[in-house]
């Protein structure tokens, strides 16, 4: 008996890990305001970025200039930089959300590292979203509204809290594997002060804090 009550014990503890995180959260039928409320709206973003953690080439460490621009023609950069001005990557987006990588060091320059960082920007500007696939969940006590998107690699989540987005997830059936949390913005489409990437699965980090700039500059 002890032997089957053990082996039972397992089965419960692996079925509890691999159930969705987001089991608790309870649909909305009513129609909320989309999380596009919450798009960034920028001429220039500029931050102290920092890069932490072990991915294909082992453990590294990256620091520098994280500059997000976007162009008279509507298209957005996202170039990287470090003290010395020397580019790590230079990423586009145009006005239909298409990805193009201008420049990227030999270091970078795999498939799975350009894909995941692509991501990572991708859910911070909200690139690249299916508007239609758009739906409304409460969670956190009643707390918080959850905007899921359907994206190419599971669902994205844009947390909202007290009418402020505070955590955007990126998340398979089972896990989540991005978690990004933002802080301080004046207005719903500012970008916010500070962010921080945490990658679960690729154990590695991005820190980024925004830079104060004037507008004449």
């Amino acid at each position: 008996m002890k032997p089957y009550l053990r082996l039972s014990s397992l089965l419960l503890i692996l079925i509890a890990g691999c159930a969705s995180p987001y089991k608790h959260l309870q649909p909305l039928e009513t129609p909320q305001n989309s999380a596009f409320i919450y798009k960034p709206q920028f001429n220039k973003a500029l931050y102290r970025c920092i890069v932490n953690g072990n991915l294909i080439f082992k453990k590294f460490h990256l620091s520098g200039i994280l500059l997000f621009k976007t162009m008279e023609n509507g298209t957005v950069r996202a170039v990287f930089q470090n003290e010395m001005g020397m580019t790590f990557f230079d990423f586009e987006w145009d006005g239909q959300d298409s990805f193009k990588v201008n420049q990227v060091i030999e270091q970078l320059d795999r498939p799975a590292v350009i894909k995941t960082l692509k991501k990572d920007l991708s859910l911070l500007l909200m690139k690249g979203l299916d508007k239609k696939s758009e739906k409304f969940f409460v969670g956190d006590r009643g707390k918080s509204t959850y905007h899921c998107f359907n994206i190419e690699s599971g669902y994205a989540y844009y947390i909202e809290t007290d009418k402020q987005l505070v955590r955007i997830e990126n998340a398979g059936e089972k896990k989540k594997v991005i978690t990004i949390t933002t802080t301080g913005r004046n207005t719903p489409t500012d970008m916010p002060d500070s962010v921080f990437f945490n990658h679960h699965k690729a154990n590695f980090t991005i820190a980024l804090q925004k830079i104060q700039t004037h507008a004449d500059e």
